[in-house]
Order: C-alpha cells, then structure tokens, then sequence
C-alpha cells in the first residue's frame, strides 16, 4: 500500500541545523534525510506507548474497513481510539 507523506516546513536555528548537518555527514546522509530519520525514530518510540498503540490498532482497522468500503477519515478513528483509552484510563484526575 503507498504511503500518503505530507510536506511540513519547519524553522530551526542556524546552530541547530549545523548540528544536524554534522551528525548527518557522520552517517552518510543528507540533511532533509536525516531529519526525516530521526523524526520517523522518534515517532516510532511514541508508538511503543500504550495509548499510542490503541491509536494504531484503530488506524490498522480503519484502512481494513475502507479496503471493505466502510470508510472512516483517520481523524474519526483516533479520536473513537482516544475515547475509549480516556474512558478506561484510571490515571484520570478527578
């Protein structure tokens, strides 16, 4: 299935991207491949959460359904996935 990617600009410091440029040379990348890297890494540790899993599950079901014809948009679906995780969660303040 074909990966539908978005374009988002971004504004960072002249030192920061210096930084990056360096630890991207050091892996033999470019500098927008290796922000890509490192942000793909960083949200693949978020979904090793428990409520980042739920959200996952419900997109993996989603594109089920709408391979089926039932189709949902991805923001109905997280937001059903995060309902039901508030609505069990026992870390809610009262």
């Amino acid at each position: 299935m074909k990966q539908v990617k978005k374009r988002k600009e971004i504004v960072l410091s002249e030192e920061t991207l210096a930084v990056l440029e360096e630890k991207a040379k050091n892996q033999g990348r470019n500098l927008k491949n290796y922000m890509e890297f490192i942000l793909n890494e960083v949200a693949n540790n978020i979904l090793e959460e428990p409520k980042a899993l739920e959200i996952k599950k419900a997109l993996i079901l989603s594109r089920s359904q709408s391979e089926k014809g039932l189709i949902k948009s991805s923001k109905q679906v997280i937001n059903a996935a995060k309902k039901r995780i508030d609505a069990s969660s026992v870390d809610k303040t009262s």
